[in-house]
């Protein structure tokens, strides 16, 4: 008898912990059997909020050019950035400023050239390690592939330092795999595959390069000093205005650049600047305080604006700002070690003034105005779609069981919560008609406290950098029936409104190409009075889309319309 009351205990105790399992799990990998369950639906309210001004102080990453959108209309995107000296109270040549008084020997340091560097972001995945990055690779699985068809595998060529790109690597006229005497003229070259560009990329645009009389400052006074200072969307660059350091008209350049055997650069847009102005604010400037300190020379030379204009065709760029330089190359005079008589020659050098630890942000101006199909969206009370976009673009808040009483029923029927879903399908005949590039993901978070909707908890033993916790949202494609969709799981959420009694906040929705840390993310102030913050990533995210809303106006749609679907065991 005790035998087989254990026994029965025992099958008890491993049903029971197969029903906890079963809660935590989605849906879509459940048996299709008796056990699943039922399914309900309740309807959704959805409100949009225009996004017109946006913090965009320190905000990765920043945006230049030209955004497009046939609904949104286009954005204009520049760029305000303080500047640091790579080193405070420089020596330019071999003297300092009092050595050269001291010596009576001056060193007449001359600019040669001044360049504004902005470097795109770059990577150079390699899957099959042939020494071959992949958008090159002919075939990037298999590292004997022969990429140039010069009859030598790139895995060799890498071996015997000759071009995979090239079939005639030092151009005698002969292929690689036939030439018993190869020197490659650039042995160090290395390629690249270059992201986060947004248009044509091969489009021609002016760049303005000016020096700004406006101060940033690090620190808000208005919050005793306590808090960093907040930068808004709309700055106003046209009235700070304090010197022109170029207007070059430019096509993007995405080799390397060479400057010696050792020490070539990363593709860039690279800009000339004025000579002249660097000669008078930076090198004629040696020995004085203005060079002397972070604080002496922020207030010195304030900032500096990049504004972009004239595109032959729309491109928005996404760069790297973190690594932003202008370079100044210049000569010096310079004694000849050991020379009698003394003799004089010419030496090159350089300085750099960098943004390491400054302030940047995005100015966003709308160029052209969006289209009335847009006002009809975002002003229905029962939306028949839903419009979110990045940059100056919407979200939209869904708000469950508009309905206190519908609510109420539901926490009073007998049910097991097993999982409970939001699903934006994508409205694909409105996403083709305004050529709209769909996000990655969709975003999803408390309204009221801008916490993240989390379905599982922290796993301590998770080897992924991801761990186990869960936002959805992600863009999923189903394989019949040519339907998209983001769905996001609010199975705690939910369960906390029907069980503990917790707030029915709204969820907000916005979209994003970033996924963020997974228990912070970062979010941007807004000037609004519907909004208070939205993710960091949407105000950096160059993409739109339209997805069903809970009132579709095409029958068709119908079964696609946004509203809460739940998942649950009744129990008898």
């Amino acid at each position: 008898m005790i035998k087989k009351i254990t026994l029965l205990i025992t099958i008890v105790l491993v049903i029971a912990s197969c029903d906890k399992k079963f809660n935590d799990i989605g849906a879509e990998v459940l048996p299709t059997n008796p056990y699943v369950g039922k399914r309900a639906y309740y309807p959704v309210g959805v409100k949009h909020a225009l996004i017109d001004v946006v913090q965009t102080s320190n905000i990765a990453p920043i945006q230049l050019g030209e955004r497009t959108d046939k609904l949104y209309g286009n954005t204009a995107a520049a760029i305000v950035s303080q500047l640091n000296l790579s080193q405070y109270t420089p020596s330019f040549g071999a003297y300092s400023a009092q050595r050269e008084i001291d010596s009576s020997f001056n060193e007449l340091e001359t600019v040669n050239e001044v360049w504004l560097e902005i470097p795109f972001f770059t990577n150079r995945n390699d899957a099959d390690g042939d020494g071959l990055i992949d958008i090159y690779d002919v075939d990037d699985a298999d590292s004997n592939s022969d990429s140039d068809g010069d009859g030598v595998s790139d895995i060799d060529e890498q071996t015997n330092g000759t071009d995979p790109t090239n079939p005639d690597t030092d151009g005698d006229g002969t292929l690689d795999g036939e030439d018993t005497d190869t020197v490659n003229p650039n042995p160090d070259k290395k390629l690249y595959e270059i992201d986060s560009l947004f248009g044509d990329r091969n489009a021609s645009f002016d760049v303005e390069v000016n020096k700004l009389n406006y101060f940033l400052r690090q620190l808000d006074p208005n919050q005793n000093f306590e808090q960093g200072q907040v930068y808004y969307s709309n700055f106003s660059i046209g009235a700070h205005k304090d010197q022109p350091l170029a207007s070059e008209n430019i096509t993007l350049d995405f080799n390397e650049i060479v400057k010696d055997s050792t020490d070539n650069l990363s593709p860039r847009i690279r800009v000339p600047l004025n000579k002249q102005i660097f000669q008078q604010l930076i090198l004629n400037k040696e020995g004085d305080s203005e060079l002397e300190n972070s604080e002496n020379w922020r207030d010195f030379f304030r900032s500096i604006s990049i504004e972009t204009s004239n595109f032959s065709s729309p491109l928005l760029m996404l760069l790297d700002t973190n690594n932003m330089v202008i370079r100044i190359e210049y000569t010096y005079k310079s004694k000849v070690a050991n020379s009698d008589p003394v003799e004089i020659e010419d030496v090159t050098d350089e300085f750099l003034i960098n943004t390491l630890g400054s302030i940047r942000f995005n100015t966003l101006t709308k160029t052209t105005t969006a289209e009335a199909e847009l006002n009809d969206i975002i002003s229905a009370n029962a939306p028949a779609q839903i419009a979110l976009s990045g940059g100056l673009g919407t979200i939209a808040d869904i708000h469950l069981f508009e309905d206190s009483d519908v609510l109420d029923d539901l926490k009073n029927k007998p049910w097991l919560l097993n999982e409970a879903n939001l699903r934006f399908h994508v409205d694909k005949q409105a996403v083709d008609f305004y050529e709209h590039t769909l996000p990655s993901r969709l975003y999803v978070y408390n309204a009221n406290t801008l916490a993240p909707i989390i379905d599982f908890a922290q796993d301590a033993v998770a080897t992924t950098s991801l761990s186990k916790i869960v936002y959805g949202g992600f863009l999923i494609e189903e394989e019949e029936g040519d339907k998209q969709y983001y769905k996001v799981r609010i199975t705690n959420y939910l369960r906390d409104i029907i069980t503990k009694d917790s707030i029915n906040a709204p969820l907000r929705v916005a979209l994003t190409n970033i996924l963020p840390n997974q228990t912070e993310v970062l979010m941007a102030k807004v000037n609004s009075n519907d909004v208070a913050k939205i993710p960091v990533g949407t105000v950096a995210s160059p993409k739109s889309g339209i997805f069903v809303g809970p009132n579709p106006s095409n029958p068709d749609l119908s079964d696609l319309k946004l509203q809460l679907e739940i998942f649950y065991t009744e129990i008898n």
